[in-house]
């Protein structure tokens, strides 16, 4: 395997065994066991404590197939290069041989880092000066909920110990072995949750279709990930119970990952990214809360594709011109957003006006600006931000 960074990147890559299914963790213990025998679970201290029955039962069922396991729930919250390393010098000495990531988003980068790392003799920092990895540790991802394409995606974020700022490593090495995605785990989360966790999985799938690096695979799999969360978020958000739209997420965050994993394209992660540096924003409320703005300012470079985007949300976009057609799905975006309560304004966070240009100038830093239709500088970024203000 190659870094995704070489010449030779395929239309469509994505060697992760999925499973969606309601009470798929019933099964999880033949599943891992393709993958290895003694096993730990990466977890940060949050969701652990919020999520201990799910992990327990995991840790049962991965026994009664003759998988040994061991706990790991000493992951900061927020996770630090520094934090990685502790962790990894604990986890080599259990000579395990699969690497379960469970929980959020912050679980899942901790657990790609270590199971890059258990096999090599690196400093988590030096992983961002794109050293040679030769091998990794198997990795299965167990999401608590769908973590916008997180759960397949060749790509980690973690906060450099030095500068604190967060760093972005991606490697095909980190494609996990298996994901394995229960929906029954997330009726337990907050509504905020769900609401920003599907707007951000609509987020890659949106700008996965204007990429430059766009084809039909993407296309497909990013439009109807754009259905799934217009038809079965709402719901979701009222009925914390129901199973059946939360599938249906799950399923749409997968299919964005995938799109995502290709298209190489968010300009509203990269800017989320750079405001959970600066600011205390989750990313993925800085996702939904910028998305309308950069969806305007790529509009005019892709209205065909806007209106492909319309239609599979309903919009009517019947006798009207394609600009209009395409201002349906910005529109659209909008609506949903406020109805699951997305926050619209820099301006309802505590943060200064003069920030937004540091904000600017760290999104620029990050690899996945590069496949938008309209070029960005710093400037746009910051123009962008000002309007989001």
């Amino acid at each position: 395997m190659t870094p995704l960074s070489s010449d030779y990147i395929p239309d469509f890559y994505i060697p992760t065994e999925v499973f969606i299914q309601e009470q798929i963790l019933n099964t999880v213990g033949p599943i891992v066991k393709k993958f290895g025998s003694r096993a730990v679970i990466i977890s940060t201290s949050s969701d652990y404590n919020s999520f201990e029955t799910t992990i327990q039962q995991i840790s049962t069922n991965l026994a009664k197939s003759d998988v040994s396991c061991i706990i790991f729930d000493e992951i900061p919250d927020d996770p630090n290069t520094e934090d990685i390393d502790s962790a990894v010098f604990f986890i080599k000495k259990t000579g395990c041989d699969v690497v379960i990531g469970f929980g959020g988003i912050e679980s899942m980068n901790a657990a790609k880092a270590i199971s890059l790392l258990i096999n090599n003799f690196l400093f988590c920092e030096e992983l961002f000066e794109n050293p040679k990895i030769q091998t990794a540790t198997n990795l299965v991802i167990i999401p608590a909920y769908p973590l916008f394409g997180f759960e397949i995606i060749p790509m980690l974020y973690l906060t450099e110990i030095h500068e604190m700022k967060k760093l972005i490593y991606k490697n095909r090495l980190i494609f996990p072995k298996a994901a394995i995605v229960d929906p029954h785990i997330a009726t337990v989360i907050k509504d905020d949750l769900t609401a920003n966790t599907a707007i951000s999985t609509l987020a890659l799938a949106t700008e996965s279709v204007i990429s430059k690096k766009n084809n039909g695979l993407i296309n497909t799999l990013a439009l109807r990930a754009i259905d799934l969360v217009f038809k079965n978020l709402p719901i979701a958000y009222r009925d914390q119970n129901n199973t059946a739209p939360r599938l249906h997420i799950a399923e749409a965050s997968i299919m964005a990952g995938m799109a995502f994993s290709i298209s190489e394209l968010s300009v509203s992660l990269a800017v989320a990214i750079a405001l959970a540096t600066k600011t205390s924003i989750p990313i993925e409320r800085g996702m939904g809360m910028i998305l309308p703005h950069i969806m305007e300012y790529n509009l005019t470079t892709s209205p065909g594709k806007y209106v492909q985007m319309s239609k599979v949300m309903d919009e009517d976009v019947k006798d009207i011109t394609v600009i209009e057609a395409a201002i349906k799905a910005v529109e659209g975006v909008r609506k949903i957003e406020i109805e699951v309560e997305i926050p619209q304004r820099l301006s309802q966070f505590d943060i200064p006006k003069n920030e937004l240009s540091k904000i600017a100038d760290l999104t620029m830093q990050y690899p996945f600006i590069e496949n938008a239709p309209r070029p960005l500088t710093k400037n746009e970024i910051e123009t962008i931000l000002i309007a989001a203000y």
